[in-house]
C-alpha cells in the first residue's frame, strides 16, 4: 500500500489481511498506528530526505527576503518609488543556529556555507556531521541562543519536540535575530 500516512489508523491495520509493505510518501511515520502495523509483521518504509533540496532551498528565500528587504523593494517598485534609504543586509558572517541536524538540517548546513554562515547545530546527540562548524546537544540551546542571528528550526513535529522553544527562548535571541520554524510535519 502507498499512502502519505494521515489516512491510516488503527482501524484501517485492524481490517487488512496481507497487506506485507506499507510505504508512506512523507518522511514521518508517527502519526501512524505503528504499535499494530509491527503486530501484524507489515514493512514499514517511508520517504526520509527527499524534501531536503527545496526545505533548503526555502530557507535561504525566506532568509534573503528578511535580509533583502525584498517586500519593500516589490512595494516600492509598484509606485515607481526609487528608495535608495531600504536597508539591506548581509547574510555573510553571520552565525546560524539550526534545531535538527537531519537530512534538512545537514543540507540547510550544507547551503549556509555558501553564504559563508557560520553553522551551530542543536540535536539530540550532539554528534559531529559535515558543513556544521559545531553541534550541541538539546540541553545546550538556551546557552547558544544569544550567539545566534539566525535561528532555523527543522526539528519534526513529535511530542519531544512541541513547546521546545520558549518565550524564554525568544527572549535569549539578540533583538535583530531572525527566527525561521520549518515544522516538519509527521504524517
Amino acid at each position: 500500500m502507498v499512502t502519505y500516512g494521515n489516512d491510516i489508523n488503527d482501524r484501517h491495520i485492524g481490517r487488512v489481511i496481507r497487506l506485507k509493505w506499507l510505504m508512506v510518501l512523507s518522511a514521518g511515520v508517527d502519526e501512524l498506528p505503528l504499535l499494530s502495523i509491527e503486530r501484524k509483521n507489515i514493512l514499514l518504509t517511508n520517504v526520509s530526505g527527499i524534501h531536503k533540496t527545496p526545505m533548503a532551498e526555502y530557507v535561504f528565500s525566506m532568509l534573503l527576503q528578511v535580509y533583502r528587504q525584498a517586500k519593500q523593494l516589490y512595494e516600492n517598485e509598484s509606485n515607481h518609488r526609487w528608495d535608495q534609504r531600504v536597508n539591506m543586509v548581509e547574510l555573510s558572517g553571520k552565525t546560524m543556529l539550526i534545531l535538527g541536524t537531519g537530512a534538512i538540517g545537514q543540507e540547510v548546513a550544507r547551503l549556509a556555507k555558501a553564504f559563508q554562515l557560520q553553522t551551530i547545530g542543536i540535536s539530540r546527540s550532539g554528534q559531529a556531521l559535515e558543513n556544521f562548524d559545531a553541534i550541541y546537544i538539546t540541553d545546550e540551546l538556551y546557552r547558544l541562543l544569544p550567539y545566534a542571528d539566525i535561528v532555523v528550526s527543522v526539528l519534526p513535529s513529535m511530542k519531544e519536540t512541541k513547546r521546545l522553544f520558549t518565550i524564554k527562548h525568544f527572549q535569549q535571541l539578540p533583538e535583530q535575530a531572525v527566527f525561521l520554524n520549518m515544522v516538519v510535519v509527521m504524517l
